[in-house]
């Protein structure tokens, strides 16, 4: 496996990872932006000491998540086509669902 094959697998895994967590914060407090839960806060729904450290945490993760898609654009990969990228770097069989 080449170096550049090795790397792109990490930055792909690393960002599935930080979907994941984004998924989980966002779907906590029903919010798809940091705007969003920032705009709970605004409005009293959420006080900073029940939601501040995953307000916090949401915003390095979508920073991160940024960081990310711009290195896997330097590799050529585009981001509306990671999995099926992935899939192909990994040498994975394609699914084949006729019977």
């Amino acid at each position: 496996m080449s170096v550049k094959k090795a790397k792109t697998i990490i930055l792909i895994e690393k960002l599935r990872f930080i979907y994941s967590e984004i998924f989980k914060i966002s779907s906590k407090y029903g919010v798809s932006t940091i705007d969003e839960l920032d705009s709970l806060f605004a409005k009293g729904k959420l006080t900073e000491k029940a939601a501040g450290e995953d307000f916090f945490t949401l915003d390095n993760l979508i920073g991160e998540k940024k960081t990310l898609e711009k290195k896997l654009k330097m590799y050529s990969i585009d981001k509306s086509q990671i999995w099926t990228n992935f899939q192909d770097l990994l040498e994975l069989q394609k699914p084949n669902f006729r019977i």
